[in-house]
C-alpha cells in the first residue's frame, strides 16, 4: 500500500488528511487520464467534492479515486468471475445475470419488449442493403486472433459474427439510426442510456469465445429479435446459463466473463444489444463517469489518428467490409 495512504478502522484505505498532498496527487491522475487540460480540471474538481462529501452520493467516486491513487486494480469482495474486467468500481450491486427483479430494476423493459415486432421488422427491411452491418473487430490485443483481411482481429474461433452500430463511442452512426428510426427511439428514450446500441448477427455454428468487458459500471441488455430456436442461442455469464427466445430480453452484468454459442446449423441469430449505467450508482456519480467516459474517448480518438491497431482505425476500415449476406441473414 502506498504509504502516502492510511487506513481506518476498518481497514479501508482512506484520502490523505493533507490539503497540498491531496491536491498534487489528485491533479496527477487527472493527468495520467490523458484528459485536456480543461478536463483535467473538471476532473479535479469533481475529485475534490469527492475526497469530502458526505451525503454519501460521491461514495463509489472517492471509493475509484483512492484506488487510482494507490493503484490498486481489483475491489475487495469482487467475484472471480470479474478478475479479468479491466475497470471495476466498488460498491456496485453485483449479479452475473439480473433476472429476480429485473422488471423492476428496468422498468423501461416493458417499452422494449412492446416494441419489439416494429424493431424486427426495421431489422429485417436491412436485408435489402447488404452493406448495413460490418464484420466485428477489436484490436490485435483484445480478440482471439488476427482477421483474414488484416483488420484487427476477430473474438470468434467458429462461424462468424457481424453487427450493426446504432451508437458507438460517439462514432457517427446517423445513417443506420435514420433506417431504424422506432429502434432508435425506444432506445434513446431509456433513462441511462450508455450512449452503446447495435444489432448483433451471430452465423451458424458460432462460438464468440470467453470474454470480459470493459467495465462494470455499466449493465447489458439483449432483446433477440431472430432466433431459430431456444435450444440453438446460449450465454454462460459467470457460471449462469441463458437460453435465448425472441422478444424476451435479458439483463446480464458483462464484467463477468462470458460467451456465447449459435449451434443451428443453417439459422442465425440476429439480437439487440444496449448497454444501461448500473443503477446502484447514484445521479452525480453518473454524471462524472459520463463526464469522465466521453473526455477520454475524444483523446484516445485524437491520439489514434494514426494508430492502425487502433479501435477507432479498425471500426472504420471495417465499415468498408461488406459481409457474407448468408453470415446475417440465413
Amino acid at each position: 500500500m502506498d504509504n502516502d495512504l492510511h487506513n481506518n478502522e476498518d481497514n479501508q484505505a482512506v484520502m490523505p488528511t493533507d490539503k497540498a498532498l491531496l491536491e498534487a496527487r489528485l491533479r496527477a491522475l487527472t493527468e495520467e487520464w490523458g484528459l485536456s487540460p480543461l478536463g483535467q480540471n473538471i476532473a479535479f474538481l469533481w475529485m475534490s467534492k469527492a475526497a469530502t462529501d458526505d451525503t454519501g452520493k460521491l461514495t463509489r467516486l472517492r471509493q475509484c479515486a483512492l484506488m487510482e491513487l494507490n493503484k490498486q486494480r481489483q475491489p475487495p469482495n469482487m467475484s472471480p468471475w470479474q478478475y479479468g474486467c479491466p475497470s471495476l468500481l466498488p460498491g456496485l450491486r453485483s449479479r452475473p445475470v439480473w433476472d429476480e427483479d429485473m422488471r423492476t430494476t428496468f422498468p423501461w423493459i416493458h417499452a422494449l419488449e412492446a416494441a419489439f415486432p416494429t424493431i424486427r421488422d426495421e431489422l429485417l427491411a436491412l436485408k435489402n442493403d447488404p452493406s448495413t452491418f460490418q464484420p466485428y473487430r477489436a484490436p490485435s490485443w483484445a480478440g482471439v486472433k488476427q482477421a483474414d483481411d488484416g483488420i484487427g482481429s476477430i473474438s470468434h474461433d467458429a462461424g462468424d459474427w457481424n453487427v450493426y452500430y446504432l451508437h458507438l463511442h460517439d462514432v457517427d452512426y446517423a445513417a443506420n439510426r435514420r433506417r431504424c428510426p422506432v429502434t432508435t427511439a425506444v432506445v434513446e428514450s431509456i433513462g441511462g442510456h450508455y450512449n452503446h446500441a447495435f444489432f448483433s448477427a451471430m452465423a451458424p455454428q458460432t462460438h464468440i469465445t470467453k470474454h470480459h468487458g470493459p467495465t462494470n459500471k455499466k449493465l447489458r441488455c439483449h432483446l433477440p429479435l431472430v432466433v431459430p430456436s431456444p435450444d440453438s442461442c446460449r450465454l454462460r455469464v459467470g457460471d449462469d446459463v441463458v437460453s435465448v427466445r425472441e422478444g424476451e430480453c435479458f439483463v446480464f452484468d458483462d464484467s463477468f466473463e462470458h460467451e456465447a454459442w449459435k449451434d443451428h446449423m443453417t439459422k442465425s441469430r440476429i439480437v439487440l444489444v444496449l448497454d444501461v449505467w448500473h443503477p446502484s450508482m447514484s445521479a452525480p456519480e453518473t454524471k462524472f463517469f459520463k463526464f469522465l467516459q466521453k473526455a477520454r474517448l475524444k483523446a484516445e480518438r485524437k491520439l489514434a489518428e494514426d494508430d492502425v491497431d487502433g479501435f477507432y482505425h479498425i471500426l472504420n476500415e471495417a465499415t468498408h467490409v461488406t459481409p457474407n449476406p448468408l453470415a446475417i441473414w440465413s
